[in-house]
């Protein structure tokens, strides 16, 4: 079993089966996420994540970008320096660079995996299914084709079960057309489709213009999808036209989607 040294930080025992580095990433990140005794959906809330994406990080089955990992962080150590003062059990140079050898590592769950996040406290989160593949180059050309035929026949009742808000101003976050492939994203996935969702998500990472691609990606989380939000990004950053990635990568930032635009900008990087 996972013992501490004496600097705090995660040890193994000699005849215990060594961790992985994302294991040994995932059981610091709980040690932090549970010392000052804030809920996550508190923790999410005041790192400005969706709930469902630290529910992620806490299951392992994602490992958060640089600047979130030190938003999370700085809402626990805020919290850590309320009366009586105490200190994190990591410092967050120690989890960044766990944070940099658990990235490398593919997510593969294992039975420590899943002992640390069931012993999480307060968290409800189950082993998560795996995700679904991305299509292949084929299928996204032939749900190109089908998602501009079908969107004119989209029904108008489901553009209504989507809770897309106005945001500040005059503007959507999505027109009605996207509206409505939300709504048929998310119906897909209550209803246990989740390639067919992902298609969604990913053939209109391949379409949008620069321009609506902040609202959508936007819209997609408000309406709990985090997981299509991620494939629309996904999808941006592996256009064939690379200028294309960087125009969305550049509407991303001037609507202050920093962490989103760097997501593109990562994989863009990766490529070259």
């Amino acid at each position: 079993m996972a013992t501490r040294s004496a600097g705090g930080h995660p040890q193994q025992d000699d005849d215990a089966v060594p961790l992985s580095p994302r294991e040994v990433f995932l059981a610091a990140l709980h040690d932090v996420l549970n010392a000052v005794g804030l809920t996550h959906n508190t923790i999410a809330t005041r790192a400005r994540i969706s709930q469902s994406t630290l529910s992620c990080y806490n299951t392992g089955r994602r490992v958060p970008e640089p600047g979130r990992l030190e938003r999370i962080y700085k809402v626990l150590e805020d919290e850590a320096q309320r009366p009586p003062a105490q200190a994190l059990p990591h410092p967050l140079p120690y989890l960044l660079q766990l944070r940099d050898a658990a990235r490398a590592q593919p997510f593969a769950p294992s039975a420590a995996t899943a002992a640390l996040a069931a012993s999480t406290p307060g968290s409800t989160t189950t082993p998560p299914e795996r995700r679904p593949a991305f299509p292949t180059f084929h299928e996204r050309r032939r749900i190109k084709l089908d998602r501009f035929a079908r969107r004119k026949l989209a029904a108008p009742s489901a553009q209504a079960k989507v809770p897309v808000p106005r945001r500040e101003g005059d503007r959507h976050r999505a027109n009605n057309a996207h509206a409505a492939d939300i709504a048929e994203y998310v119906n897909h996935v209550m209803a246990g489709r989740f390639r067919d969702a992902q298609f969604i998500a990913w053939a209109q990472g391949n379409n949008l213009a620069p321009r609506e691609f902040p609202h959508v990606v936007a819209s997609y989380r408000d309406a709990g999808a985090e997981e299509g939000a991620e494939a629309m990004l996904s999808a941006a950053a592996n256009r064939d036209d690379v200028q294309e990635s960087i125009n969305i990568t550049a509407a991303l930032i001037d609507e202050g989607q920093v962490d989103d635009a760097q997501a593109i900008l990562a994989v863009i990087r990766t490529d070259q």
